[in-house]
């Protein structure tokens, strides 16, 4: 058997395609905007904020501003934040 196919085989996990274009996300300024703020957290349970933390993986901001909006409900939270 040729080692010829092998190195092209191998070939295509180290250089990507030249037909691919990579498009990099942006985040909506929205969320950028919450992430770095000082929220206000009080009222607010820190176990209830970390719980959401852990649920939605996103920023502890974040987290205060949807308990807030969802008037401290922690499932409507985490339901907006995974959407």
């Amino acid at each position: 058997m040729s080692s010829q196919p092998q190195s092209q085989a191998a070939e295509q996990f180290i250089a990507p395609p030249s037909n691919v274009t990579y498009m990099a996300s942006t985040p909506k300024t929205s969320a950028v905007a919450q992430d770095v703020e000082e929220v206000d957290e009080t009222g607010m349970q820190p176990k209830n904020i970390e719980l959401v933390m852990t649920q939605a993986g996103v920023t502890r901001p974040r987290v205060v501003h949807a308990l807030k909006a969802a008037d401290g409900d922690i499932v409507s939270a985490i339901m907006e934040l995974t959407n």
